[in-house]
């Protein structure tokens, strides 16, 4: 009979081992679930700041492009003015550079008086 308790000994713990073994995986299975579920959400929250960033950047790009276009037209503004002024200044200049023309001096005849 020694032998029939020891073997229903040994079936209980082994029962209580599975059972605990059962309760484990249970567990386990419940925190995969959530890890799961976290994960879940940190990829749709990732999605969602990347639609976000995309948005931004070009938000910054046309911006970037507006002034690029603000600070071209004031060079060629700018510059035309400059054109005009030179342009001005070199064909005024031209006329006033040139001396005057000296009456016709006459002269009389010698002896002729």
């Amino acid at each position: 009979m020694a032998k029939l308790e020891r073997c229903q000994q040994e079936a209980e713990e082994v029962a209580q081992i599975m059972k605990e073994n059962f309760t484990k995986a249970l567990e386990r299975e419940g925190k995969l679930s959530d890890l799961d579920d976290r994960a879940e959400e940190l990829r749709s929250m990732g999605q969602v700041f990347t639609r976000t960033s995309r948005a931004v950047a070009q938000k910054q790009r046309a911006r970037h492009r507006r002034w690029r276009l603000v600070l071209v037209g004031l060079a060629v503004g700018l510059a035309v003015i400059i054109l005009i002024v030179v342009l001005a200044l070199w064909l005024g200049g031209t006329s006033a550079a040139t001396p005057p023309v000296p009456p016709a001096i006459t002269r009389a005849a010698p002896g002729g008086d």
